[in-house]
């Protein structure tokens, strides 16, 4: 039986925060509900091209999970992170988790070329969106939101 996507990213992003950051991941079995407040948030995206196959990776999380991870990382306090310490934690950590995913998900003698991580701001109706479109595997890192996708085109 093949191993799905969103169970490759779930197990992924648990390595990744757990090595990586310290930090704990579980799959967000619940309903999305009105997360009110939880935004300034963050999305990131990276792409990935092979010899036949290419798509992005997106994840979303709330700023103040990726200023924490940005913590754990650099082993700063909050007062002592530089500024855009979060964004570049999340990005260093999508970068990370999508060389695992695709090793995982196609091998490692798939050799694949990775884009430059982007970033953007969501807005709270944005992220409502995006938690109940349902294209987003919905997790929890140490208890805080954080919502993943991969699609992958041939």
């Amino acid at each position: 039986m093949e191993t799905s996507e969103n169970e490759i990213l779930l197990q992924v992003f648990s390595s990744v925060f757990e090595e990586f950051a310290f930090m704990f991941v579980e799959e967000d079995g619940d309903e999305p509900e009105e997360d009110k407040g939880l935004c300034p948030c963050l999305l990131a995206e990276i792409g990935f091209t092979g010899s036949d196959k290419k798509g992005i990776l997106e994840v979303a999380a709330p700023a103040e999970i990726c200023d924490e991870l940005a913590e754990n990382i650099l082993g700063l306090e909050q007062q002592e992170l530089p500024e855009g310490a979060g964004e570049n934690a999340l990005t260093e950590v999508l970068n990370v988790a999508c060389g695992y995913f695709l090793a995982e998900k196609f091998g490692t003698d798939e050799v694949f070329d990775l884009s430059i991580p982007e970033t953007s701001k969501v807005s709270d109706e944005q992220w409502a969106e995006m938690a109940s479109e349902g294209r987003y595997i919905r997790l929890l890192v140490d208890e805080s939101p954080f919502m993943a996708r991969v699609a992958v085109r041939q």
